[in-house]
């Protein structure tokens, strides 16, 4: 299971993040294009109280704001678009059924 070990908040939005398997880098937290909740991430004062969610290992903020750690970690090494574009695949290969 993926955790976030470490987090450091950064300008622009970012997170320095370690995870339990050694992997380290800045995350783009993009809170303009998350919309919703994360809009509340622009004021400065809450997107620095970042913390780590011991139970879950996950990034939260005050008010129940959270990024999935395994979905971070996923973006940080490219894979997500690699998994895409393999279920893309897939949906073409996939035998029509009548």
């Amino acid at each position: 299971m993926v955790r976030v070990e470490t987090v450091q908040p950064l300008a622009g939005y970012r997170l320095k993040i370690r995870f339990n398997d050694g992997l380290e880098g800045v995350y783009p937290v993009e809170p303009e294009k998350r919309g919703g909740v994360f809009l509340r991430l622009t004021n400065p004062e809450i997107f620095n109280a970042v913390r780590i969610n011991a139970d879950f290992g996950c990034v939260e903020w005050p008010g129940g704001i959270d990024l999935c750690p395994e979905a971070m970690h996923r973006t940080m090494t490219g894979v997500e678009s690699e998994v895409e574009l393999d279920a893309a695949a897939a949906l073409r290969e996939a035998p029509k059924t009548q």
